[in-house]
């Protein structure tokens, strides 16, 4: 997978909004580690079902052996969502956009990955969670 740090500007693939880059990791480069709170983690699980830009390919984990990582996720928590091949895109309260592939839920369950909280917020409020003013993230 192509590798963008944090917060640097979208450019994987055409959009008709200017958006930042989340969780685009690779492990050429370092990347931040820690504990992010469960309602992130269940907000992603919610939006991986809700995918944007699905691509043909699947990219596998390039920290790992997993194959096919995949989430039981959606409104629900039902649907199987296979992780590797589209993007989860939510928007800030202050209005900006953010692009993450999908895999990055596997980076953040298996590899520790922390986004940036601002993003973090954001995917809580589109999930519909509870208010996310008090998010933990350790890092």
């Amino acid at each position: 997978m192509t590798y963008y740090p944090d917060l640097s500007p979208y450019s994987y693939d055409q959009s008709s909004r200017d958006m930042l880059n989340v969780g685009w990791l690779s492990p050429k480069h370092g990347y931040s580690k820690g504990l992010v709170d469960e309602r992130v983690v269940e907000a992603l699980k919610v939006l991986c079902a809700a995918y944007e830009n699905q691509m043909r390919g699947i990219h596998h984990c390039e920290f790992c052996d997993a194959d096919r990582p995949f989430v039981f996720g959606g409104p629900t928590s039902n649907t199987k969502v296979l992780l590797g091949s589209a993007e989860i895109r939510v928007e800030g309260e202050d209005g900006t956009y953010y692009a993450a592939p999908n895999l990055m839920l596997h980076y953040m369950t298996e590899h520790e990955y922390c986004p940036p909280e601002d993003f973090c917020q954001a995917a809580v409020r589109a999930a519909g969670l509870e208010a996310a003013e008090e998010l933990t993230l350790v890092e």
